[in-house]
């Protein structure tokens, strides 16, 4: 049984310097598996192994190819990697393909490294030392000065023990890769197997996943079912974060699927076209040219290639600001902010590492971490977009997050913070939760459990609400005759003016704010601003009691709708709020469409009517009905009708009977 899975080992190296030879010593297992491969003596696909080490540990091993034409495999191999080991032939010392992946390893951010120097055998003791002191010499200016240099033989076995040894060591020091993201795995390998169906392999390299699990082949909007998880041959109920995997889906077809695509949790990922970036320009070394803003390059990114322009939008250490309209350029070993706009969409999130190689033949010019994977289109950056990309490029993630909610325009929820940022939300919100009451502002969007929480600073809420209070004024002031406003039209307005659509749940909670802070009234999805409103209210008052004065001595004949307009010298719109205000309280009943009775006429008319009905049995019609209540047809019959639908009268034919 192999011991506790500790990583991913990825090989590096000039080509015919033995790598392929070291891993089958190591591990018993060929990674080269192609026909071709066996015939040339080279390594062209990525091979993979496994690998023991001493304190019950165990490695993947991804072996990759060292020739010059095989380099995007080299990438695909090493992106993903947790320790890189080194091989450099000691009867060679350091050659051209030992220079460039090792420039890659540090482009991709692997943090450990181990050098084996090959064929001592061969080399004999002089040949291997110089060979030892050319590798520190290479590895003294970068990240890995100092690593352990193991000098072995795959033909005689002498210091393969030490290999192991020193390969423990570096897996020991490893940080602990989480499960709790959301699971990512770039497809390196795709095929089938008879009665089994698809295949596909790759590095995991976020999160876990378990037989049954239902994923997502990214951009496709395929869904995929994993049948079978196998590590290395061997069969497991799942997988983790770092290690390598094989996964018999469910879903699509071999055709279907291709290197360079990805699998993630469904809806997790999403393919971009446009990202925003750090990267460091090496240059081509046979002619240090400046890199020009707009050049086309091959952009490499886990087993995915694909054609991008780079536009710089800002160069790090650079004082002296381009003049608009002027073309930017990064001199070999300068480093900026730059945009790829890819002719293919792929799937890049924040923080992953990326190569860029260009010229004929190509070669690799620089590489980069993804800063902004969802960026939007610029060619130079405002203020407060440079400040976000260099807190990003620093790690500062606090600052991040400050800046964002410093942009913001709405109060924003922890997963759009941590969208925008490339982070796990978990991290964003224990990040908004340290900032004082004071600093920030919060707000719950919804009740319960599955409710967010909104942040926005706590001037910019100010603003805000300040904003809200205004716009309702300046509608009170377009409208004097309305009392109140729909609350979504008010949301409208708001949008209008900060060109930016509003969440209606954060809406609706800046409504209650103010409603708290006794600024505006809202009742039954209605507005309305206090002070403004004050005087409609007053006038409402007043045309209230003006109403009920004129109609309660006209009994059953009360003035229409324009009679009462006209008496009362009011707008029509504040006229039909008064009305439907009486009637919703029961003042008034309406009748007829436009003509308002008092509950006590009506009541004296139902006295009247029972007591005739009751002498007559045989009915009375409506003529004498009419007579009856003393007024004319116009009032009559909508009051007759009133009274069958209240099923105190019945008619049959002419006549009117008591129910």
């Amino acid at each position: 049984m192999p011991g506790r899975y500790a990583g991913v080992l990825g090989t590096a190296g000039h080509i015919d310097h033995g790598k392929s030879t070291l891993i089958k010593a190591l591990t018993g297992t060929d990674p080269d598996r192609l026909k071709e491969e066996k015939e040339r003596g080279i390594t062209i696909e990525l091979g993979f192994a496994e690998l023991d080490l001493p304190g019950d540990l165990c490695l993947g091993v991804v072996d990759v190819p060292g020739h010059e034409k095989f380099i995007r495999h080299m990438v695909a191999g090493a992106t993903g990697i947790d320790i890189a080991l080194l091989v450099v032939a000691a009867d060679d010392g350091v050659m051209v393909q030992t220079r460039e992946h090792l420039t890659i390893l540090q482009l991709l951010g692997v943090r450990q490294l181990v050098v084996a120097l090959t064929k001592t055998d061969r080399a004999g003791a002089e040949l291997t030392e110089l060979a030892a002191a050319d590798v520190a010499a290479l590895l003294e200016t970068t990240p890995y000065a100092g690593a352990e240099v193991v000098a072995t033989s795959a033909v005689t076995g002498a210091g393969l023990d030490e290999l192991r040894a020193s390969l423990a060591r570096a897996a020991r020091s490893l940080p602990r890769r989480s499960d709790a993201a959301a699971a990512r795995l770039p497809i390196d390998r795709v095929f089938t197997i008879g009665g089994a169906g698809t295949v596909v392999t790759g590095t995991l390299w976020e999160g876990r996943i378990a037989l049954g699990d239902k994923l997502e082949l990214v951009g496709s909007g395929r869904e995929l079912r994993v049948r079978q998880i196998q590590e290395h041959g061997q069969p497991v109920d799942g997988a983790s974060a770092g290690q390598r995997v094989a996964l018999n889906l469910v879903g699509a077809s071999k055709d279907e699927i291709a290197r360079g695509m990805v699998i993630a949790t469904p809806g997790a990922l999403h393919p971009t076209s446009r990202l925003n970036a750090h990267f460091s320009y090496l240059g081509d070394p046979a002619h240090l040219l400046p890199l020009k803003s707009g050049t086309m390059v091959h952009l490499h990114h886990a087993s995915a290639t694909v054609l991008a322009r780079l536009l710089i939008l800002e160069r790090k250490d650079a004082a002296d600001a381009a003049a608009p309209g002027d073309k930017l350029e990064l001199a070999p070993g300068q480093s900026g902010f730059i945009q790829l706009r890819l002719a293919d969409p792929m799937v890049m999130r924040s923080g992953d590492h990326f190569i860029i190689r260009a010229g004929d033949p190509l070669y690799s010019i620089g590489g980069g971490v993804v800063l902004d994977s969802a960026a939007a289109l610029r060619t130079r950056l405002s203020a407060g977009e440079l400040a976000l990309l260099q807190a990003l490029s620093e790690g500062d993630i606090p600052g991040a997050v400050c800046l964002v909610l410093a942009q913001a325009q709405t109060p924003v929820t922890s997963a759009q913070v941590a969208q925008a940022l490339g982070r796990e939300r978990s991290e964003v919100v224990a990040l908004l939760n340290q900032t004082g009451e004071g600093e920030v502002w919060r707000i719950k969007t919804s009740a319960g459990a599955g409710g967010q929480t909104a942040y926005l600073p706590a001037a910019r809420a100010d603003q805000l609400l300040s904003g809200i209070e205004q716009a309702l004024l300046a509608w009170h002031e377009a409208c004097p005759q309305q009392a109140s406003l729909a609350v979504r039209a008010l949301q409208d307005l708001m949008g209008a003016r900060l060109h930016a659509e509003l969440d209606p749940e954060v809406f609706d909670a800046l409504l209650q704010q103010l409603a708290d802070a006794g600024k505006i009234t809202l009742e039954a999805g209605k507005v309305a601003h206090r002070r403004a409103a004050a005087s409609v209210q007053s006038q409402l008052a007043e045309l209230r009691e003006g109403i009920l004065a004129r109609l309660e001595p006209q009994g059953l004949s009360p003035e229409s709708v324009a009679d009462l307009q006209a008496a009362l010298g009011a707008q029509r719109s504040l006229l039909g709020q008064a009305l439907g205000a009486l009637t919703k309280e029961g003042l008034l009943v309406r009748l007829s469409g436009e003509l308002y009775f008092t509950p006590a006429a009506l009541q004296r008319a139902r006295a009247c009517l029972s007591t005739a009905l009751q002498e007559a049995p045989e009915g009375m019609g409506a003529a004498a009905l009419r007579d009856l209540l003393g007024v004319s047809r116009k009032y009559a019959i909508p009051v007759l009708e009133y009274f069958d639908a209240q099923g105190l009268t019945t008619r049959a034919g002419d006549l009117r009977h008591l129910k």
